[in-house]
């Protein structure tokens, strides 16, 4: 059986004179550095990856990326509409998810038009309560 595939030339660092550090940060001739600035990413595109995720992981991850995720996580009510805290069993038998959930509805705004969730606590009444107000 013959090997078809191709094998592709790998240069030696050591062979081109340089630390390897800087061998790695070189770039082949006429390719551009391409960095981006996730920060600078659009409102409509950055809500639309928001909505993908669940109220949990929104509360706990994106927020904590820089300034202008946090303020959209924050201040865009029309991101906690829907409230869905449904598929975090695990963490709700360790932590207590009832401030997250209480902190999602405050950002709502009073646009919470659903909420879902389980194994919720001993205080579910209250939260009931809270929602109501909202």
């Amino acid at each position: 059986m013959v090997d078809t595939r191709q094998r592709h030339h790998r240069p030696h660092l050591v062979d081109q004179g340089l630390p390897p550090v800087q061998q790695l940060l070189l770039l082949p001739t006429g390719v551009e550095d391409e960095t981006r600035d996730w920060a600078e990413l659009p409102l409509d595109a950055l809500l639309s990856v928001l909505r993908r995720l669940d109220a949990v992981d929104v509360l706990m991850g994106p927020g904590h990326v820089c300034r202008p995720w946090r303020r959209v996580t924050q201040e865009e009510p029309d991101l906690w509409r829907n409230i869905d805290m449904r598929h975090h069993g695990k963490l709700a038998n360790g932590v207590d998810l009832q401030p997250a959930a209480r902190a999602a509805v405050r950002r709502s705004s009073g646009r919470c038009e659903a909420f879902w969730a389980q194994s919720f606590g001993v205080d579910r009444d209250q939260f009931f309560f809270f929602l109501a107000d909202a």
